[in-house]
């Protein structure tokens, strides 16, 4: 049996517009609830997805007109949690998975990864190649290096771009989305002294913010926020470690939305090349829902 969840969608772009109503599938099977997610995209739109993993950063954009980039893998720990969403939101391949840095909750998955989905390449920081080959024992040609100044267009209309690859110890990206009039600009290290370099070098003005290192303390400062002047912060957990309630403040001085995914569920930001929305799910309620802003 299949069930249709209605939510109310709000569109945003540099001026707000109207609401209306989309569809969400889920299906049931027995006894069991089976959550599952189609977002019926049309050829212009694309979706960025971040997961509510209980330890870690994993973020899937979905085009419409076919294609699946995955940015990071969670922890271990989370493998079941992360899993279950890759199934959530019908992930059947990968053409490019990102991996930020290699600490653990980042790409503490890539293995099982691997064993379960068919991934064409694997896109790390300068200073990663050769980590990520001896850990995991990957061959060579499957892994390709960005340094900054890269741009990609890893699926349809999607340009990437590198504003930062990593110089020891921080060997981490910075990327910028641009997708339409929707750009996301995607943290992947949180210090003072590079976001005063990004915010020379660059005009940050983002509409997406994907915070750093958890909310922690070590970045996101004032300065930073007035360059980047987000309307969205979506920030992932990291077990044991709590956002620093002086970035919550900043965020929240800075009149920005903020989504934590594990208060508000999986948060997608679904996009046409002039407007996007925002909706939140939670599979974990009895009868999962569209929250939407």
């Amino acid at each position: 049996m299949r069930i249709v969840l209605i939510g109310l969608v709000c569109f945003f772009s540099m001026q707000l517009y109207g609401c209306s109503t989309m569809e969400v599938s889920s299906s049931v099977t027995g006894e069991s609830f089976e959550f599952e997610v189609d977002y019926n995209l049309s050829k212009d739109e694309i979706a960025f997805t971040y997961f509510d993993i209980p330890d870690g950063e994993a973020t899937l954009i979905q085009s419409g007109e076919g294609g699946t980039v995955l940015i990071g893998t969670g922890d271990p720990s989370s493998q079941v949690d992360f899993a279950k969403r890759l199934h959530m939101f019908h992930v059947e391949e990968i053409n490019s998975l990102i991996l930020v840095n290699d600490e653990p909750e980042y790409s503490g998955n890539l293995i099982w990864l691997l064993d379960h989905y068919p991934v064409e390449q694997i896109i790390v920081p300068v200073g990663m190649k050769e980590s990520i080959e001896k850990r995991y024992g990957i061959e060579s040609d499957k892994i390709m290096v960005w340094d900054v100044g890269v741009k990609e267009e890893l699926l349809p209309s999607l340009e990437t771009e590198v504003l930062y690859s990593g110089e020891d110890p921080y060997d981490s990206f910075v990327l910028v989305f641009t997708y339409g009039e929707l750009k996301t600009l995607y943290m992947g290290v949180a210090n003072e002294k590079i976001e005063e370099q990004l915010a020379e070098q660059y005009h940050l003005k983002s509409a997406i913010l994907k915070v750093a290192d958890f909310g922690s303390d070590k970045g996101t400062s004032q300065l930073f926020l007035e360059e980047v002047d987000p309307q969205v912060a979506i920030l992932f957990q990291k077990r044991g470690q709590t956002v620093s309630q002086d970035v919550i403040f900043r965020l929240q001085e800075t009149w920005i939305d903020i989504y934590q995914t594990y208060k508000m569920g999986t948060v997608s930001i679904r996009s046409n090349l002039k407007n996007y929305e925002v909706l939140t799910v939670n599979p974990q309620e009895e009868f999962p829902s569209i929250i939407t802003k």
